[in-house]
C-alpha cells in the first residue's frame, strides 16, 4: 500500500483512525474548543517540527490518555478553512481505554460506520472520510459494507 504524499506549507492537522471490530473511536468535542460539540475522529495540530506520526501519538495521549501506534496513513485531505488533515490508521490495545482530557473532548465512543453516517452535528471532515473510505480511496483494515 502507498502512503499519500505529505503536505509541506500551511496549517496542517492529524486525525486518529482507531478501530475495534468494526467500530471506530470517535469523540464529540468539548464546549472550549472550535467547533464545540461536533463528533469527529480525534486528532489536532501538528506542532512545528513534530512528524505527522509524533503529532498522533501525542494527541492521542493529551485528548484521550491512550498509546497508539501509526500505522499508516490512510487518506488526506483539505478542510473547507484550509487546514490539511492526515489521516493515520493507528493501532490501540485492545485493553486501552480512552479517558477524555475534558477541556478537549467532552465525550469518547466506539461508532460503526451505519452510526456515523447517520449521526448529526459532525465536521464536515468525517462524512468526507466516511464517503472516501466507501469509494475505496481509503484503505484500513476493514471493509466498508
Amino acid at each position: 500500500m502507498t502512503s499519500p504524499k505529505p503536505f509541506i506549507k500551511g496549517k496542517r492537522g492529524v486525525v486518529g483512525v482507531m478501530i475495534r471490530g468494526e467500530k471506530m473511536l470517535t469523540i464529540r468535542r468539548s464546549q472550549n474548543v472550535t467547533a464545540p460539540g461536533k463528533l469527529c475522529l480525534p486528532g489536532g495540530t501538528i506542532e512545528f517540527g513534530e512528524t505527522e506520526e509524533q503529532a498522533l501519538v501525542r494527541e492521542m495521549q493529551e485528548e484521550l490518555s491512550i498509546e497508539v501506534i501509526p500505522v499508516t496513513c490512510c487518506w488526506r485531505s483539505v478542510t473547507p478553512w484550509g487546514t490539511k488533515l492526515a489521516f493515520w490508521y493507528a493501532e490501540l490495545s485492545e485493553h486501552a481505554i480512552p479517558t477524555p482530557d475534558i477541556q478537549e473532548v467532552a465525550e469518547a465512543f466506539w461508532m460503526d460506520r451505519h452510526e456515523i453516517v447517520q449521526a448529526t452535528e459532525v465536521l464536515p471532515s468525517l462524512p468526507r472520510f466516511i464517503e472516501a473510505w466507501r469509494d475505496g480511496e481509503v484503505c484500513l483494515p476493514i471493509r466498508y459494507r
